[in-house]
């Protein structure tokens, strides 16, 4: 693993932190590029990647020290210090509310929005697992299959779950974003991304380490499978999916 890509004195540049500001400037692009083609004034990209990296690093951060309450009652200051530990969901919800803030505040069309951010949440989230795997978090359970990666620090090969999540979101990616111009309900993007990350995060939570919290299950899954049957309903009954081929 490489936690520490660079340095140039008396400057440190983790892979951590460099693959999420390369998600947030990549992101910025596509946003700037699907604001235009909604004819969307172009300049608000700004506001809204401004938005989603303050309310998202809060609410992943947030999400993160309520999960492991018992070290950081012990260490406090260490909750400023983010190297690792952030939560997909707690950021999608830190950002989601952050930049329906700047939306509504600016008078913009929610759904469009939605459907120009929907892309860069799928490419964004697959280049910070990039970051994940250079720092050796986010790792998955003991196997002995021949891609099984040994973490430094970490007894046993593991899956290397950050791969898995980076693939799934690629895919999604490449599916939203071919059927970005196929699709003339507004709206309708968003709720495709959510229902197919909820499929991934549901499927790749069965080969993570994370903790069990009801029914056998993590809470990743149980926050995936409300996600799905929400986005389902909604593509079902708003959009008529069943319809839509």
């Amino acid at each position: 693993m490489h936690p520490i890509l660079f340095k140039i004195w008396p400057i440190t540049v983790y892979s951590y932190g460099f693959a999420l500001a390369g998600a947030f400037i990549i992101g910025f692009f596509l946003l700037t590029a699907e604001l235009e083609r909604k004819k969307i004034e172009t300049g608000f990209a700004y506001d809204l990647v401004l938005a989603a990296i303050i309310g998202g690093v809060i609410g992943a951060r947030f999400f993160y020290v309520l999960a492991h309450l018992d070290y950081f009652s012990k260490y406090p200051l260490q909750i400023f210090f983010i190297q690792e530990g952030l939560v997909f969901y707690g950021g999608l919800a830190g950002g989601t509310l952050a930049v329906l803030s700047v939306v509504y505040r600016k008078k913009l069309p929610v759904s469009k929005i939605a459907d120009a951010v929907a892309p860069c949440l799928a490419i964004g989230t697959a280049i910070g697992r990039i970051g994940c795997f250079l720092n050796g978090c986010c790792y998955g359970k003991p196997t002995n299959i021949f891609w099984a990666v040994k973490f430094p620090g970490v007894p046993l090969t593991r899956h290397p779950t950050q791969i898995y999540d980076l693939i799934y979101n690629l895919i999604i990616f490449c599916i939203i974003w071919s059927l970005r111009k196929k699709i003339n309900k507004d709206g309708m993007i968003f709720w495709f991304y959510l229902f197919f990350y909820s499929i991934g995060r549901f499927s790749v939570e069965f080969f993570r380490v994370s903790a069990l919290v009801l029914w056998g299950l993590t809470m990743a899954q149980i926050i995936s499978i409300g996600l799905f049957l929400v986005s389902l309903m909604i593509l079902l009954k708003k959009y008529s999916l069943l319809n839509f081929y």
